[in-house]
């Protein structure tokens, strides 16, 4: 594990720097901040990979394929992100498995994008989509098998990022709550609710479902939509590495039938979660508890429609997820030296070595590429879009 210090030309060192929220995109850019030299403390009010968390859970699913060019970009960076983090970390990080994607809406512009971009994919007529995912019921639906795709080893990334930040001098600050941010002009003092403060130079605000009453502090306004969703491991109980080398899959909504997305975790079994909220968030709503039928649906697609996966419940895991009014990500330099990054819209974590880099280079003030820019909060100055529940995956 690698612990270099690397500091750029013509931005101040050794800024003050606080992060908040110790997800998959605050502790990145946490170990990043530390990396580039500045005195960094990492705050959360639990810790790293603690069940409330949108990012706790073994595995999440990584891709190229996207029918959004912006996405489809930042999704090629965050493989060579991905790749930076595996060797400085002497970690395995991610691995390669493969995407099945059908779904016929997305399909058009998914194609499209693979081709412009020129990545690597294959048209799979609807009878053969079992030639690429082992036993997957055929549904009259073509899809696209797409091979730079696969499983981020999410709890062993985000052990890594950690592991770079402590050993980087980074300070961890776990158990608070902010409650406020004063960003007056002159830095950045940040609120706590044991009555306490810690001032900075910039405070980057990753903090997930929290986000939005701690930018009321500052006088913005971001309506974002948190919410519960449930995962399920599938699998041999006797055997539940049988399915470690299954690709992941993608099996879009028909009519009232919602997708579901899967991928295998190692040594667990084959993860699938149904791309449809289990409920809203709420502060006050600590219950974790796998809903049985959402279980019980997932059981039946498994049966009926991934008849290489043994349909035996092998785990269940309830995390959250935060919507932004259009489904995209916002990502900004506010005034005053806030970062902000948040609306993760659940597709963040494939992301999240990437997101490290994104928001140091904020935070440390340098000029967003076109891409970040267009995740930021300018978007929105013509109004908001009107809500009108999840955005679906693809569908954005």
């Amino acid at each position: 594990m690698t612990t270099e210090v690397v500091q750029y030309r013509g931005v101040r060192s050794a800024m003050k720097c606080v992060v908040i929220g110790a997800g998959a995109w605050g502790l990145p850019t946490a170990a990043e901040l530390v990396r580039r030299g500045h005195r960094v403390t990492l705050v959360d009010r639990y810790e790293p990979l603690n069940a409330e968390s949108s990012s706790s859970g073994p595995t999440r699913l990584w891709r190229i394929a996207d029918p959004d060019p912006v996405r489809v970009r930042m999704a090629l960076r965050g493989i060579d992100a991905m790749e930076r983090l595996a060797e400085r970390s002497q970690s395995t990080v991610f691995l390669k498995r493969g995407l099945l994607w059908r779904d016929d809406e997305s399909l058009p512009d998914l194609v499209n994008m693979m081709q412009r971009f020129d990545v690597d994919h294959t048209v799979v007529d609807d009878r053969d989509v079992a030639t690429f995912f082992p036993g997957l019921r055929p549904d009259g639906r073509a899809a696209v098998w797409q091979p730079a795709a696969g499983v981020v080893l999410a709890e062993e990334s985000l052990r890594a990022q950690e592991r770079l930040f402590l050993a980087g001098g980074g300070m961890e600050s776990f158990g608070r709550t902010v409650t406020g941010i004063d960003a007056g002009g002159h830095g950045v003092r940040v609120q706590f609710d044991d009555h306490t403060a810690e001032d900075a130079d910039v405070v980057v605000v990753a903090a997930g479902p929290g986000t939005p009453r701690l930018l009321e502090t500052i006088g913005v306004d971001l309506p974002l939509h948190p919410y519960l969703e449930q995962t399920v491991h599938f699998g041999d109980p006797e055997s539940p590495t049988a399915t470690d080398d299954h690709p992941c899959l993608f099996d879009g909504p028909r009519g009232d039938i919602a997708g579901i997305y899967a991928m295998p975790s190692p040594g667990i079994g084959y993860k699938i979660g149904l791309d449809l909220p289990l409920r809203s968030y709420d502060d006050a709503d600590l219950d974790r508890t796998p809903d049985v039928m959402r279980t019980a649906l997932l059981r039946d697609r498994v049966e009926r429609d991934l008849t290489s996966v043994k349909p035996t419940v092998l785990g269940a895991h309830v995390c959250s997820w935060t919507d932004s009014p259009d489904g995209k990500f916002v990502i900004d330099a506010l005034p005053d030296g806030v970062v902000l990054a948040c609306g993760d819209s659940g597709e963040g974590f494939k992301y999240s070595a990437l997101m490290g880099e994104v928001l140091a280079d904020l935070a440390e003030g340098r000029t967003a590429d076109p891409d970040v820019a267009a995740m930021s909060m300018a978007r929105f100055e013509a109004g908001l879009p009107v809500h009108t529940g999840p955005h679906a995956l693809g569908r954005h």
